[in-house]
């Protein structure tokens, strides 16, 4: 593949990142992608936060798009459970899909969290915390 070319996928690339839209989003053919399992899963997550601003896009796919293995992961129990609802929640976009996945997803495991983190992000009510001091993005405005 000629410098060209490799200009030309990076700028499409580029070009469907920036343009947000569902339709952009579901015409993306991950087959042709340099990395298919990166963009598989880039795309899952994109799903899940289509409907916010860019700012809090980011901060969304963060949370949202399942890495690659979760062999390496700190709470491979909670990459496991994203993994298994993003495949649960197919069809869905939007905050639809995000609240589909949130219920799928295990409470965080507060035996490895300093107190304080465990009292603000492992509340039994909430079922977003990941295992961590991170809990769910705020995404309303």
């Amino acid at each position: 593949m000629s410098s060209w070319e490799g200009c030309v996928r990076a700028g499409f690339g580029l070009l469907l990142c920036c343009l947000g839209s569902q339709a952009a989003a579901a015409d993306v053919d991950c087959s042709r992608a340099i990395a298919p399992q990166r963009c598989q899963a880039y795309q899952q997550g994109l799903r899940s936060c289509l409907d916010l601003a860019e700012p809090q896009r980011r901060v969304c796919l963060a949370y949202y798009t399942p890495p690659l293995s979760c062999q390496r992961q700190r709470d491979a129990k909670r990459c496991e459970a994203l993994l298994a609802a993003q495949a649960s929640c197919e069809g869905m976009t939007g905050a639809g899909r995000r609240q589909c996945i949130d219920e799928r997803l295990p409470s965080g495991d507060c035996s490895r969290l300093p107190q304080s983190c465990a009292e603000g992000a492992c509340d039994s009510s909430r079922r977003r915390g990941a295992g961590w001091c991170l809990s769910a993005p705020p995404l309303a405005d």
